[in-house]
């Protein structure tokens, strides 16, 4: 069991209040991983406080990451706690926190030591990350090898 924190006043605004409504609001990010198509049934997400709790069962590392990132880059959660099984345990994912002012380009030369691995960021955090100029400080992003 891995905990990952994030920026917890930046992110997907949810219609009720993570920790005033915790079902309610675990309700509502099963169903942020259902429309991104990283979900199923076998899922389970829970809130206690600043932190969401997902448990199940991933077919692959890359899926068990983007629905980490699809949690914690949500207002109002400080911490993710992953209970994901991939069949990979051991591969620790490698996050990216976009700071104040920086471009795709910045984050990727940060990364990758390289301002021209934009793209691969890119396509790495589909389906939440659709254009380069929709990152915004705070945001947490998947940096594979």
């Amino acid at each position: 069991m891995a905990r990952y924190e994030f920026t917890r006043e930046a992110g997907h605004q949810l219609e009720v209040p993570l920790v005033s409504e915790p079902d309610k609001a675990a309700a509502q990010l099963k169903g942020r991983l259902e429309d991104l198509g990283l979900t199923h049934d076998h899922f389970r997400v829970s809130v206690e406080g600043f932190r969401v709790v997902v448990a199940g069962d991933a077919a692959l590392q890359e899926q068990k990451e983007k629905i980490l990132l699809a949690l914690g880059n949500v207002a109002g959660v400080a911490e993710v706690e992953d209970r994901v099984a991939a069949g990979q345990e051991g591969l620790l994912p490698r996050f990216v926190t976009v700071q104040e002012g920086e471009t795709l380009s910045d984050v990727a030369l940060r990364a990758y030591n390289d301002p021209t691995a934009g793209k691969r960021l890119l396509t790495a955090n589909r389906p939440t990350l659709t254009d380069e100029n929709a990152i915004y400080p705070g945001l947490v992003l998947r940096a594979p090898e």
